[in-house]
């Protein structure tokens, strides 16, 4: 991580962008009282949060008990647009220490929750569905037994097929290999497919995303470079495609991230990092339905760092790239139209950024970690409402104290927040709706 002071006469000018575009749209309706929703005697974190088109909600965390020999587990809850709670379901078998789940929500309800479970002898990525109804499926392993695999990420199409990626160590190979696998609504498992030949560089976890048709963009960071390829709904992948451009074997790509919209036209955005500038700045570039590659920009200056990158499009299009300099310091945005035309940088908040999401129409909300308000040994939970018309709200505080918020949206705009809440004595999963 850089930490650079930014300097007084950037600062000054994007402040002034950020008062002609901050506060723009209406000021934020209030979220919900905040509510626990995890053990009340066992310690949470990894909070997920998936929402389907009609606003009803599938929590997912894992939690620890509090005394040896401490057991792990991965659990879940649904909770229906009208904030009705259902049960609390244990998604993880016995003896799996589980980590890092990821959750992704059908048109219907129907969720895939992926995870990263270790035994004795392997590392594994496993899946499970769990219906609207809060009916879980079989248990499901998606990566080998032979293979180190680690962390994992899942996006859905509107019937239920799902896109799992992750990265695994092959032994005896020593360098990690970005993977993909489908799993079709019946739950058939596709093949497990390699999506580059031996990398020379460390791998990331590749991102994906699925337009309404059930195809998949998928991009991810190696060292020297970032790719892509496409996925089709019926398993066939485009050709490998660099996605950066040519750069000094010092230089450095990492934190790859991919939205779509419903025809597939997507956009991938990573960190680079400049050995020259010694910073790094946020780049970006549209990528076809096809796999072809468009428009290469870099979105952020190169007078402070950049962490945190993150990515969402509506339906149409439009699509909102956020980010924050690693520092607990500014957190922007930039909005790139369905025409291609580059909005200015805006100053959101103060804080650590953790999840920005749109609806059908743009409209959407970005979430972070802000300074402390009471406590000085917690953060705050604070969101902004993104405007279809690239504006941003006045930041709000969602709870006064909270950690690694997340937040998914419904087709209309409703917001579904999570986030780990430290008491005196154990970590709960908390929970807020709105705005």
């Amino acid at each position: 991580m850089v930490r650079r002071r930014w300097s007084v006469g950037i600062a000054a000018s994007v402040a002034a962008l950020s008062m002609m575009f901050v506060g723009a749209d209406s000021a934020l309706a209030a979220y919900s009282t905040e509510r626990s929703v995890s053990s009340a005697d066992w310690n949470a974190s990894w909070p997920t949060v998936g929402v389907d088109r009609e606003g009803d909600a599938l929590m997912v965390w894992c939690e620890v008990s509090t005394s040896y020999p401490y057991t792990t587990r991965l659990r879940a809850r649904t909770m229906s647009r009208s904030g009705e709670l259902g049960s609390v379901i244990q998604l993880s078998p016995s003896g799996q220490p589980p980590s890092s789940p990821q959750v992704a929500l059908d048109d219907d309800g129907d969720a895939v929750v992926v995870w990263h479970g270790s035994t004795a002898d392997t590392d594994r990525i496993y899946a499970r569905r769990v219906s609207r109804t809060g009916v879980v499926g079989p248990v499901q392993a998606i990566s080998a037994s032979t293979s180190e695999a680690l962390f994992a990420n899942v996006a859905i199409d509107p019937d239920g097929d799902a896109v799992v990626t992750w990265s695994e160590r092959p032994a005896p190979d020593g360098l990690r290999h970005p993977m993909v696998r489908r799993i079709a609504r019946d739950n058939r498992l596709g093949p497990i497919v390699q999506l580059s030949a031996r990398p020379r560089q460390p791998v990331e976890t590749p991102s994906v995303a699925v337009d309404r048709q059930g195809d998949a963009l998928i991009a991810w960071a190696e060292q020297d470079a970032v790719y892509s390829r496409v996925m089709n709904a019926a398993g066939t992948l485009s050709p490998v495609r660099t996605v950066s451009p040519r750069i000094s074997p010092l230089d450095g790509h990492s934190g790859a991230a991919v939205a779509v919209d419903r025809y597939g036209n997507g956009v991938v955005v990573w960190r680079r990092w400049d050995d020259a500038a010694l910073t790094q700045a946020a780049w970006s570039r549209q990528v076809k339905p096809t796999g072809e590659l468009g428009t290469l920009r870099r979105l952020s200056s190169l007078t402070y760092g950049v962490s945190n990158l993150k990515v969402a499009s509506d339906l149409e299009g439009d699509i909102v790239v956020a980010w924050d300099r690693g520092d607990l310091g500014s957190i922007y945005a930039r909005r790139i139209s369905r025409t291609d035309t580059l909005g200015p940088t805006v100053t959101i908040g103060t804080g650590r950024l953790t999840d920005i999401e749109l609806d059908d129409d743009g409209d959407g909300v970005a979430v972070w970690e802000g300074p402390p308000d009471v406590y000085a040994s917690y953060g705050t939970i604070r969101s902004t409402r993104i405007g279809r018309s690239g504006t941003f709200g006045s930041a709000t505080v969602i709870s006064r104290v909270g950690e690694f918020p997340q937040v998914d949206v419904s087709a209309s705009g409703r917001a579904v927040v999570a986030w780990v809440r430290p008491f005196t004595s154990i970590r709960r999963i908390q929970v807020s709706t709105g705005p």
